[in-house]
């Protein structure tokens, strides 16, 4: 089975990349960070502080996570409900940032990750993907991009969905990001031995899904 790791920082373009890039292999597309927003969702929609570990924990048996395809783009239905759309609010990265290290969350998730990285030829994609939860994937990928380029992405992107934020709001809450995904206690986000590493910061997604491919086609010089 054909499985490609893919790692990177907030706004380095994982998700647009590895659907297109899925899409020229003829596999299946996982993001698995939609799982976390999951968990960040149901913590917003019922009020649970998500400082308190314990709450946020206790809550994991009430979740119910699928992920399904569409024409190559993944459809994430929490308890029976598409909430792909739902998950992608400012607020929800938030909270999930503060939800994801804790061990039980993660937990949670990797077990639907690997159950994946069993059925099917697939691209996921993560911030531990290429460390923790497939380490032996046949090809793995960290993607990374210079944080002003990705703040004026993310800016754009909160921007045209209507949201009101500045810049400088976008840059200091991707630094923080960084800086919790970089030094979490488990499974901090780290470029491993091994891995591919790709700056976009100034790469169009079609310059870079066909490096990946040529790598993966072994077609590089």
């Amino acid at each position: 089975m054909l499985t490609v790791a893919v790692d990177g920082y907030s706004s380095s373009g994982k998700g647009a990349v590895c659907t297109k890039l899925a899409q020229k292999l003829g596999v299946i597309h996982f993001d698995t960070g939609a799982i976390y927003r999951v968990i960040g969702l149901y913590v917003y929609n019922n009020g649970i502080d998500p400082h308190d570990e314990n709450a946020v924990v206790n809550a994991l048996g009430e979740i119910k996570v699928e992920l399904k395809h569409n024409n190559g783009e993944q459809v994430t239905i929490m308890n029976g409900q598409d909430v792909s759309r739902d998950i992608r609010q400012n607020i929800i990265s938030d909270i999930c940032s503060i939800t994801s290290p804790y061990p039980k969350c993660r937990e949670f998730v990797y077990s639907i990750q690997r159950k994946c990285a069993e059925e099917y030829d697939l691209i996921m994609e993560g911030r531990d993907i290429t460390s923790h939860v497939l380490p032996d994937a046949e090809f793995k990928f960290f993607l990374d991009a210079s944080v002003e380029v990705r703040a004026e992405r993310r800016f754009k992107e909160l921007t045209e969905k209507g949201q009101v934020v500045t810049l400088e709001q976008v840059k200091a809450d991707l630094i923080e990001r960084d800086r919790r995904d970089s030094h979490r206690e488990l499974s901090p986000l780290i470029l491993t031995e091994g891995t591919y590493h790709i700056d976009n910061s100034y790469m169009t997604i079609d310059e870079e899904v066909e490096l990946m491919y040529k790598t993966i086609m072994g077609e590089t010089e």
